[in-house]
């Protein structure tokens, strides 16, 4: 059996293990989540489906203007598609290699290499990333016992803490790479050049696209939680969808089941929303972001056809090149 398959078994069971556990712990209705359901707000959760194509549209916003920044062209229009077509890519291959897709759009438009083109991915990846741990920091500053009992005063001091993080790890790689051994390391060279990117004059716009792109999905996921009449201020959803963010990505489930769920009914709890609702919601979102997103971005991908092997093969050259300038 290959290591992929291995992988993906393990994750599954992963999922399986946690649902489990949380339905162990749980006071769950079966038919109060099924009338839960039944009561959906239509209109306001298909209003919310446009949320995915919103987000993502800002995004590839984003990941044009880096391209830009790093001396290259790639249209908007294309910028768009590529960001759609690889979303799916991503859903249905493992290892993240949708990503690469993005690389191969972007290189039949481009005379560039594959380490430069991969170095917009990467920086595009740390806005993402760096704001899920920023609103992460937050919400554990708001729902631990800290004290901090106002949100926008734990979104303020997180704030300042990641950005002061951001930039002293700037300056610290900056001074290993003084380091004679270190001189010469392409990974650490890697690094800095795609950290100075998030930190330089031109992060400030690229950090408002993002801010831009977080406000719209916490608004498409507002309508969600409207359409189970429920009103939950939106930066309460941030602070929640933070948490949940960061729980997905961990690596043992599969497309973030159990860790999604578990998650939502430990925070929503916190507002005295039941599992059912709660779990009702996840499931909602998880349709609206990723089974619909995945749709639409199957048909972009369907419109602008790339292969799967060569999105392996190029994933195995990327892997190849880093081993390389390891050693």
């Amino acid at each position: 059996m290959s290591k992929s398959a291995l992988n993906l078994i393990f994750k599954i069971l992963g999922s399986i293990i946690i649902l489990l556990l949380l339905f162990s712990f749980i006071e769950f209705d079966k038919d109060s989540f099924f009338n839960i359901i039944s009561q959906l707000n239509l209109p306001l959760y298909f209003f919310s489906l446009t949320g995915v194509i919103v987000v993502l549209g800002i995004k590839s916003y984003r990941w044009h203007l880096i391209i830009k920044h790093q001396g290259f062209r790639y249209p908007v229009g294309k910028s768009f598609g590529a960001y759609m077509a690889s979303f799916t890519i991503g859903l249905i291959t493992p290892g993240r290699i949708g990503e690469i897709a993005r690389l191969y759009y972007m290189r039949q438009e481009n005379e560039i290499e594959f380490i430069p083109a991969f170095r917009t991915v990467v920086i595009d990846r740390i806005f993402d990333l760096g704001m899920l741990i920023l609103l992460g920091f937050a919400a554990l500053l708001f729902y631990t016992s800290i004290g901090i009992t106002n949100p926008y005063l734990a979104i303020a001091i997180a704030s300042i803490t990641f950005f002061t993080g951001l930039l002293f790890i700037d300056w610290m790689l900056k001074k290993i790479i003084r380091i004679k051994r270190f001189a010469n390391n392409q990974i650490i060279q890697f690094i800095i050049s795609c950290v100075s990117q998030a930190v330089n004059r031109h992060s400030f716009v690229l950090w408002a696209i993002t801010l831009i792109a977080y406000l719209a999905f916490y608004g498409a996921i507002s309508l969600i939680f409207l359409s189970l009449d429920i009103q939950m201020p939106l930066v309460d959803i941030a602070l929640i969808l933070s948490v949940v963010g960061l729980a997905t990505i961990l690596p043992f489930s599969f497309a973030g089941f159990g860790t999604r769920e578990m998650s939502l009914v430990f925070l929503l709890s916190y507002y005295s929303i039941s599992s059912e609702i709660a779990l009702s919601f996840s499931l909602l979102q998880f349709t609206a972001f990723f089974l619909w997103g995945g749709f639409i971005g199957l048909v972009f991908w369907l419109l602008m056809p790339i292969s799967l092997q060569q999105i392996k093969s190029d994933s195995l050259t990327l892997a190849s090149l880093l081993k390389k300038k390891r050693n």
